[in-house]
């Protein structure tokens, strides 16, 4: 019962492993993607309230 249940958390490991090292990058790079929309949004307002 023990052997199963470690076998199945190292299969949920080597899981989310593989899952990490192929989706991290395009997420990184979405989220990167949408914080400099924002930010760019943000800055654009500052520039129109200063001026």
């Amino acid at each position: 019962m023990k052997m199963t249940k470690d076998v199945a958390l190292m299969m949920i490991g080597a899981g989310a492993v593989l899952a990490y090292q192929k989706y991290s990058k395009p997420a990184m790079k979405q989220i990167s993607k949408t914080m400099n929309k924002a930010l760019d949004k943000a800055d654009k307002k500052l520039n129109n309230m200063m001026n």
